[in-house]
């Protein structure tokens, strides 16, 4: 388990990455020693801000499909539009990214990542 500075920590920092933006939910379900598990939601036009994922094995299992734009923080990587259903599972590496709500449906992800 986080100490509580490192959740608050946390918390601020996606609250300040955000403040231009129109941010999705995001809700921790499980953090251990071994594994985290969040629950995002996105609205139509809601995105992530621009964040890192600390560990490199991530299984992102879409509850409500949508479409996604994952924006990378590398400049020099292009832009990548996904169109996913619900029910369908992806894996992702750990990276630097931005995730916005391209679509017009809400999108519901359970994320894990193996620590």
């Amino acid at each position: 388990m986080k100490p509580l500075s490192i959740v608050i920590i946390t918390w601020l920092f996606f609250s300040i990455a955000c403040a231009g933006e129109k941010p999705g939910n995001r809700e921790v379900l499980l953090d251990n020693d071994q594994v985290q598990v969040i629950r995002l939601t996105y609205p139509p036009g809601s995105e992530s801000g621009m964040h890192t994922h600390e560990f490199p094995n991530r299984v992102a299992y879409f509850v409500n499909g949508g479409k996604l734009e994952f924006i990378p923080g590398d400049k020099t990587r292009d832009k990548q539009v996904i169109e996913i259903k619900g029910g369908d599972a992806i894996f992702v590496p750990g990276t630097t990214h931005n995730v916005k709500n391209v679509g017009t449906t809400e999108v519901v992800i359970i994320e894990t990542e193996i620590k």
